[in-house]
This record gives C-alpha cells, structure tokens and sequence, in this order.
C-alpha cells in the first residue's frame, strides 16, 4: 500500500500524522508527506520521504487577509470565520493541483490528510481513490453543513460533479487521537473512529539525563507554548512572563520551554529551581515527568497532556487554543485560563490549585484511561488496508460490468 499524507506547513500540523506514518512504515507500506516546502526537513526528521505541494498559511497571500485581521484584533469569531474561508476558498484549490502533480507520479493508493488540509482530499477526489481525514485542532469548525458547498464548488473547479454526500469531505473514515468524551459532539460520528496515538519518534530527539537528576522532594512543572506562538511574541511573552514570575514563588522544580534559539535574558534573572529552555526538548518525555502542564492549548499540546495523564493550565490565545481549553476544564483534568487573564497571581493560585486538588489528577488519569481503551494505531493501519483493498475490489467490479 501507498499513503500519501497531506497537512498544512507547521510542525505540530505535520505531528498530527506521524504516529500513523511511521506505524504504516513499520507494517511495510510506503509513505511520503506531500507538503510545503519548508516542511521537508521535518518530514526527513521522522524518517518520512517528501515531496513539495501546498502552502504555507503564515505567507499566502489569500490565507494572511482572511486570518490576520482576526488574529490581530483578538476577535475569535473574526478568527474562525477567516481561516474557514481559507480552508475552503482558492488556497485548497491550488494545493489540490500540487498534489495531484505529485500523486500523478508517485501513485498513491490512498491519500491521508489533516483534517483542515482540503486540497489532499480534493485530489483523492480526481483520482479515484479513498482519502482519510485525522481531525486537528479546528476540525470542529468544518461539519458537513460547513464544507458541503464551498467544496462542491471547488470540485467544478476540477472537473468533478458535485458530490450530493454531505459527508463528503469525511465518507471514508475521520480519526481522532482524542477521546470521545473529550470530541462530544463536535465531530460528525457517522465515519468518526478514536484511536490510541503513539510516540512519534524523531532521528534528533535529543536525551535528558538530567530528569533523573531533579529533586525528588518537589513537585515537577513544565511549561510551553508551543513552536508557533513564540514566534509572536507580542502574543506570548507577557503569558511566559507571567508564568516564569509565578513558578519563580512556587515550590516546585520549573522547566519552561520559551522558544528555540530565543534569549533568555528576556525575562530577566530567575531562582535555581527555574530552568529556561531555548532547544527542541522531547515535550512527550518531560510529560511523562511532569505533575502539571502549562500549556496555550494548542492541538499537540493537548494531546500529548491527556495522553500522559498530567493535570493542565492552559492559557488560550488564538486559533483552535479556546475550544481545546474548554473541553479539557469540562471534562475536569485543567483549568481554562485565557491568556488576557494569565497575570502572576492568577497562574500562581492555578497551579497551586492544580498540585492540592487531587480531583484534578483523578479525572486526568480518567481521560487517560479511556484514551488507552482506544484502538492502537496498528489497528487503524490494518483498518486502512481494508479500506484501499475493499476501494481496489469495488474499481474492479466496475470494470467488469462495463
């Protein structure tokens, strides 16, 4: 079998994917990641080969007018609506011929996509062939009711009929590396399976030797951003402000990620027991590690927070980062503190609250629970299989009836 797997340019876009790549890579299929081109050494880093196609949101003309003013404003549904334009408008259009471009050649038996990647599903479209969906952060804001015309309005653009399904953009088979408690109703249930996501694994995941060398009398706290909002420091740096002066009072052994090759004299002095990270750190280990998260909230975060089973504070900004907020302090494992709000004391009487209150890893390591009842991704590369064999079987009866 041949997957072609299709996402957005962003590292944690790409991170979506991997765990399934590298599983299919290990049952013996053949893989490849059809992305920007500022995606492809990361794509190498997970042992994946790539080919260019796509955009990247942060330079594309169309996607920038439809984003920005919302992200700038602090309007959400500002927000919201510009990045459903751009997910469904022109952009999606222009990334379908690319990777048609390269499917044409590479010949991939299935496309796999993010779930707000469109282009990888109109191709597959062209083709003829199945394409899955893996729900991201902003899944939710694309049910049927919201795509089924602007991507029958795509699809004239490519020559294809309009398709009648609603469920079109999802027939086949929409993923989640979450649980159902924490998807509810966001997600349209009728092709939605959860799966149990692995560790993906990179050739320059650095060690940490030093973890087994923290104290064993305080509690551990790690604290990130993520990869993109750093790179808007006017959106993060009064959060990590806020957050590096709150654990500086705290009782804890801190381990705050501020940003890779960022100086950390940008927040000033800070007492031994906080440790400023400027490199890419394994977030999945320290997880492991760690009695509470800080997190913006953004989709990798999430994930790999209640995968490990780590009560959270996420502090949202932009994007997908309220919703995930929200749904985690629902479901009682966080505590949902906009980042407007994230002044010292309120994440200092947060985390407080997160290292006494054992409710709040109880219902931690309920979401864990149900997230390791789930399917392994082994499963769901043999449930691929089956789909591209049952698609091939159907092709064939087709062919002998005409």
């Amino acid at each position: 079998m041949r997957i072609l797997f299709t996402a957005h340019a962003g590292k944690s876009h790409l991170r979506l994917l991997i765990p399934l790549a590298q599983a299919a890579l290990r049952a013996g299929h053949t893989v490849a990641v059809a992305d920007d081109e500022s995606m492809r050494g990361e794509s190498e880093s997970y042992g994946l080969a790539f080919f260019p196609a796509g955009f990247d949101w942060a330079l594309d003309p169309e996607c920038v007018a439809a984003i920005a003013p919302g992200l700038w404003a602090g309007d959400q549904e500002m927000y919201e609506d510009g990045l459903v334009d751009c997910v469904l408008g022109a952009p999606a259009l222009r990334a379908a011929r690319d990777i048609l471009a390269v499917a044409r050649e590479w010949r991939p038996d299935l496309i796999v996509r993010e779930g707000e990647e469109m282009g990888g599903y109109l191709a597959a479209e062209v083709l003829g062939i199945p394409h899955v969906a893996v729900a991201g952060g902003s899944t939710h804001l694309l049910p049927p009711s919201v795509t089924h015309g602007p991507l029958n309005a795509l699809r004239a653009e490519l020559g294809l009929p309009a398709d009648p399904d609603d469920n079109t953009a999802y027939r086949h088979l929409l993923v989640s590396w979450l649980p159902a408690s924490w998807t509810g109703d966001g997600l349209d249930g009728r092709t939605l399976r959860h799966y149990r996501q692995t560790t993906p694994f990179r050739s320059d995941d650095p060690f940490l030797p030093w973890l087994a060398e923290l104290p064993e009398d305080k509690p551990v706290v790690y604290a990130s951003i993520g990869t993109i909002a750093p790179s808007l420091p006017g959106k993060s740096d009064a959060v990590l402000g806020a957050v590096v002066e709150a654990l500086s009072g705290i009782d804890c052994t801190a381990i705050v990620s501020i940003g890779v090759g960022r100086d950390p004299e940008t927040f000033g002095p800070v007492p031994e027991h906080v440790r400023l990270v400027t490199e890419w750190i394994p977030q999945d280990v320290l997880l492991e590690a760690a009695d509470v998260f800080i997190t913006h909230g953004g989709h990798s975060g999430i994930r790999e927070g209640l995968r490990s089973g780590t009560p959270m504070l996420v502090t949202p900004m932009y994007d997908d980062q309220p919703h995930s907020a929200a749904r985690c302090a629902a479901l009682g494992c966080a505590i949902d503190l906009p980042a407007p709000l994230a002044d010292p004391q309120a994440v200092t009487e947060a985390v407080t609250a997160l290292l006494t209150d054992p409710s709040f890893r109880r219902r931690a390591a309920a979401v864990r629970r149900e997230i390791l009842a789930c399917p392994p991704v082994e499963r769901l590369v043999s449930d691929l299989e089956e789909l591209v064999a049952t698609a091939k079987e159907r092709t064939r009866e087709e062919t002998w009836a005409r």
